[in-house]
């Protein structure tokens, strides 16, 4: 990679054709090369010098011992890319594997997604890029590569399918499912306070994911409402199992820093005990809280004094901010918003049926009375019909209908 100190050079762009379809400039404090650096290909394109240039070069051998020492220098690596695959670089193949980049659709702390495109499969994929800063952290990309591993063990249909996991540009992707609509995250900014039954079927969703992958023995350890995508059909995707932990084959110590995000953190987990998949249900309930009430049952400007607060606090009750939610989703809220984990739901399927006994209960249920008589009995039926309206007069919140059948038989 070349870094122009003095100078300016000129660099002609040609497409598949040899057509030139442009010529770059770049002047001081700019660079160039970077792209080898990254893929370890020869430059494809010429760089010309306009005028007497001095430039500063650093070879991929000081590069890499400098991030090695220094990681923070790689994340504009990330932001060179990032920028590269997001624009019309026809110098760039915008290619990982198989698939071919589209747009960035997603960005997160750790991560870049784009859409890409498999063309002899014909479908369009979700592809998670580490953040080059963290590929020279290597518990962090170890914890990143075992999110394509653990996902792509699960198989249900509340957890993105991972296809397939590719390293280029200095850096790993993950392939996933292509999920088109939103995260609830973005629902709840919208809308503040859910529809408490819409809130049911995301909690019902979510906790049947996380008991199948706890069946499994995976943990997930970082549930929210930015991990949780909802479709057109409110069909609910579990996302994000990067810091997922084995609960029986690996086991907390305290030399383990604490992981998870402050206003979704267990007790148990803060304070780097023992856990289990009660930790997830713990953080379930504060989003099911967050989903109802529109606000986090915790929340300060500093995320030592939440972390304080989930260790101390009892929350406020939820039905103390919104009446209107059934108790049976409160008393789900603050079961799971135990300090101690006996305290709580003993795993996510016996929080999934509690969920369940009130779903896709009809809001109205009725009886039909048929009455079946003789043409001369119509003047008593009549009467009849007429006693039963005057009755549902004193039962205003009961709904009255009447017809009329005919039979020749």
């Amino acid at each position: 990679m070349y870094v122009i100190l003095d100078g300016e050079v000129k660099i002609p762009i040609f497409d598949a054709l040899g057509r030139q379809k442009l010529v770059a400039r770049l002047g001081k404090g700019d660079f160039f090369g970077e792209m080898a650096l990254l893929t370890g290909d020869p430059r494809a394109a010429d760089v010309i010098a306009v005028n007497p240039l001095r430039v500063a070069k650093i070879n991929k051998q000081v590069y890499l011992a400098l991030i090695r020492k220094y990681p923070s220098i790689a994340r504009f690596l990330t932001e060179i890319l990032a920028k590269r695959l997001s624009e019309s670089d026809i110098m760039l193949s915008k290619t990982v594997g198989k698939y071919r980049l589209l747009d960035e659709i997603g960005r997160g702390g750790m991560s870049i997604v784009y859409s890409a495109y498999h063309p002899g499969l014909q479908r369009t994929v979700a592809v998670k890029m580490l953040d080059h800063q963290l590929v020279f952290d290597e518990e962090f990309a170890t914890r990143f590569k075992n999110e394509g591993k653990i996902i792509a063990s699960l198989k249900h249909p509340n957890i993105v399918e991972v296809y397939d996991m590719e390293q280029a540009y200095a850096t790993y992707f993950i392939i996933m499912e292509y999920l088109e609509g939103t995260t609830l995250e973005r629902i709840i900014d919208t809308h503040g306070k859910l529809d408490p039954e819409f809130a049911r079927a995301v909690l019902i969703q979510t906790a049947s994911a996380l008991a199948y992958a706890h069946d499994k023995g995976i943990i997930h350890r970082d549930i929210k409402p930015s991990n949780i995508m909802v479709d057109k059909n409110n069909q609910v995707k579990l996302m994000d199992f990067g810091i997922s932990r084995k609960d029986k084959d690996d086991p907390i110590d305290e030399s383990d820093e604490i992981i998870g995000t402050a206003p979704y953190m267990a007790p148990e987990q803060i304070q780097q005990m023992p856990i289990d998949g009660r930790c997830d249900l713990y953080a379930l309930g504060v989003t099911a809280y967050e989903m109802l009430t529109g606000r986090l049952p915790f929340d300060a400007a500093d995320s030592l004094e939440i972390l304080q607060m989930h260790l101390v606090k009892r929350p406020t009750h939820p039905k103390d901010i919104n009446p209107n939610i059934p108790d049976d989703l409160a008393e789900f809220v603050m079961k799971s918003l135990e300090k101690k984990p006996d305290q709580r739901f003993p795993n996510l399927k016996e929080a999934q049926k509690f969920l369940a006994r009130h779903h896709d209960q009809p809001k109205f249920v009725g009886k039909v009375i048929t009455l079946s008589y003789a043409r001369e009995d119509i003047k008593k039926v009549e009467a009849f019909v007429q006693e039963l309206k005057s009755l549902g007069k004193k039962y205003p919140e009961i709904e009255f209908g009447f017809g009329e059948i005919q039979s020749k038989i």
